[in-house]
């Protein structure tokens, strides 16, 4: 799915977005454009991963002079 994120063209994974994950894709990309750092949390299973890697890589092929995104994640075990 193909759609459009205050200008951007995201392509998302699944043929069908969540309010909270286009809240949540809104908020990083604000960040994004911004120049800033950000952090943010959703529960377990609403889709974060899908969220990340979907807006991240659409931004940077729009952007390619944006710089390094670093994505770093936690799991359970690993705290």
């Amino acid at each position: 799915m193909k759609f459009n994120l205050d200008g951007l063209a995201v392509y998302f994974p699944y043929d069908r977005i969540y309010l909270e994950q286009y809240q949540y894709m809104r908020a990083l990309k604000q960040t994004m454009d911004a120049g800033g750092h950000c952090l943010l949390e959703m529960p377990t299973g609403t889709g974060k991963t899908a969220c990340l890697l979907s807006l991240i890589t659409s931004y940077q092929m729009a952007n390619p002079n944006c710089g390094k995104l670093v994505y770093c994640t936690r799991t359970v075990p690993e705290m």
